[in-house]
């Protein structure tokens, strides 16, 4: 009966949490057999970056069975590494005379990313661009009116260096809408480790000030798109472009985990909090961010994409260490497409 629904269920036992049953719906959607979600905690099976413990959700499990039914979201790793956003909810009910505990499981991953997207259009229009180009316009008045001053130079460059910007955040809203088409179906077993060498020949000839090293294996397979091309693109040009240094170092690592991973290294000006904390899916949209943040965005959004996690850690003794994880290697298949449109519908 419950292979019959479309939608993911798991059925627990109300005062242990563990669970008792699932469908085949589940099982594709987390990538576990049955018999292996029964073993497992819900710690293993959860992202890194998110905190849900097996005692938590006991909880919950226990609460709707008390006939408090509970409803959240929560994103979960999948057998091959691939990070979703599911919607939960859990109700109390018999099955076969039996009280226990169901949940219903849907797959909300692209429901999540759009509503990001819209933040992030959103953002970009109402502050970035509406911002760059008042002070374009104040530099335009000023030139106008001082075209005998020593300073006009000077002006004329802050004229072009925001023209420049406007550009890149225009390329940066090309890239993300390339990355948000559902439909997209071309991604392929990539050597990642040429993909990096490449970005860093094209950062050499573009910043011939700048050192960019690459530390890599010959071969780094993961299934990839042009989306990770433009997340380490961004990465390095933001590593070069706000190092305070008259000489940047970039230093890029690709390690051959079990889930591949780029790391960029600068030894610049730390990341402010408030622009990492800017692609905090809870951040407010009213909240700014500055300089490298649409680059960040692009990043976010990109691994987002792959089914990847983006994070940042300080470097020792100075700078920023971008780390981008992605899904496991060992999946050379296609990365499960997002054909669940039925399932945005619903959440809609």
């Amino acid at each position: 009966m419950l292979d019959d629904l479309d939608v993911g269920i798991t059925v627990h036992d109300p005062a242990t949490g563990s669970i008792i049953g699932v469908n085949e719906k589940l099982e594709r959607l987390y990538g576990y057999s049955a018999a292996e979600l029964r073993e497992m905690d819900i710690e293993e099976y959860t992202a890194p970056s998110t905190r849900y413990t097996q005692s938590e959700a006991v909880k919950r499990i226990q609460a709707a069975a008390d006939g408090d039914p509970q409803e959240f979201e929560w994103q979960v790793e999948r057998a091959d590494g691939e990070l979703l956003w599911v919607s939960v909810r859990l109700s109390q009910t018999t099955i076969d005379g039996r009280e226990c505990v169901v949940a219903e499981i849907n797959d909300v991953t692209t429901y999540r990313n759009r509503d990001r997207r819209h933040r992030l259009l959103s953002r970009i229009i109402r502050h970035n661009l509406r911002n760059k180009m008042t002070v374009v316009m104040c530099h335009g008045d000023r030139l106008k009116s001082e075209l005998d001053d020593e300073g006009l130079e000077d002006e004329v460059g802050r004229i072009l260096d925001v023209a420049e910007d406007v550009g890149r955040l225009s390329r940066s809203v090309h890239q993300i809408e390339q990355m948000a088409k559902p439909d997209r179906s071309d991604r392929s077993r990539s050597n990642i480790a040429d993909l990096v060498r490449s970005v860093a020949e094209d950062a050499r000839r573009e910043h011939p000030d700048a050192e960019v090293f690459v530390e890599s294996p010959p071969e780094v397979w993961a299934v990839a798109d042009e989306g990770l091309q433009y997340a380490v693109e961004h990465a390095v040009e933001n590593a070069i472009e706000h190092n305070d240094a008259a000489n940047p170092t970039v230093e890029i690592d690709v390690e051959p985990r079990t889930n591949p991973t780029v790391r960029i290294a600068d030894s610049g000006p730390s990341i402010p909090e408030v622009e990492t904390g800017a692609l905090d899916a809870t951040a407010e949209t009213s909240s700014t961010y500055h300089g490298t943040g649409v680059g960040l965005w692009v990043m976010q959004w990109c691994v987002d994409s792959l089914g990847g996690e983006l994070s940042f850690e300080r470097n020792d003794p100075r700078g920023n260490v971008i780390v981008i994880e992605l899904p496991s290697s060992s999946n050379t298949g296609e990365i499960r497409r997002r054909a669940s449109e039925e399932v945005v519908e619903s959440a809609e």
